[in-house]
């Protein structure tokens, strides 16, 4: 600071000699001179005040906080097993069902895909109702009757994927076959699958014809054709009960 002031005055004498003023003037000239430096420097202070707010300090963010997503458990409800067997060469559809199913290995869990892949199923062939009595008894005697050790259809979910569909396998008549399905989640959280299958591929043709023998008035069509198609349309709803 001293060397500063040192210079400053040695400055303005040789300043005053060049020039020939005054001490007054050359004092109102210090004056003048310091103000224009104090407004100069208060101006490179905002500037750069301005230029640190903008480039170095960046607004706080405001904090957010993730809902706790809701997991459902499913538990497992009512199965039901529908059927729809086809007679006439127009393909009339004859209607059923199966009232008597047990359901094991069926994971209660909020996975769905952990929960339905490995479920097994028991179907008591002799449950087989269709809004006939006669019908019913035909069927369980003279179709499933004359199979190979069949008072059970048994089977088994093996998987199903994200694209929905999925493969079980079902025994009947003493063999087991793999099978395609398509499923999907209807309302109330109703698991729905839906396959056709051909009777044929379990050796089951002559329980077929046996059924037709004796239900040849009822199979013939229109047209005086006689017709009892392999062919049958699988649909089972399973209730699945969330559990919150």
């Amino acid at each position: 600071m001293r060397k500063i002031y040192n210079w400053h005055k040695k400055y303005f004498a040789r300043f005053q000699k060049s020039t020939g003023l005054s001490s007054y003037s050359m004092a109102w000239i210090s004056w003048f001179k310091g103000l224009v430096m104090g407004g100069v420097l208060v101006l490179f202070l905002s500037n750069c005040s301005n230029n640190i707010d903008q480039k170095n300090i960046e607004p706080k963010k405001p904090i957010s906080f993730k809902k706790n997503e809701k997991v459902t458990t499913y538990l497992l409800g009512d199965v039901s097993v529908k059927w729809d067997a086809f007679k006439h060469n127009s393909k009339v559809p004859v209607g059923g069902r199966f009232e008597n199913i047990e359901v094991t290995n069926f994971n209660d869990s909020s996975d769905l895909y952990g929960a339905v892949n490995g479920t097994e199923f028991t179907i008591d062939v002799n449950s087989t109702k269709t809004g006939d009595t006669l019908r019913d008894y035909k069927i369980y005697t003279f179709f499933f009757g004359t199979m190979v050790n069949t008072d059970f259809i048994s089977g088994k979910i093996l998987s199903i994927n994200k694209y929905k569909k999925g493969k079980a396998s079902i025994k009947m008549n003493g063999l087991s076959k793999e099978i395609d399905f398509d499923w999907d989640i209807g309302k109330n959280h109703r698991f729905i699958l839906k396959t056709s299958i051909n009777v044929f591929d379990w050796n089951a043709n002559n329980s077929l014809n046996s059924l037709n023998e004796v239900c040849l008035e009822k199979h013939t069509g229109p047209d005086g054709v006689n017709v009892l198609w392999p062919n049958v349309d699988i649909t089972v709803i399973a209730n699945l009960k969330p559990i919150d």
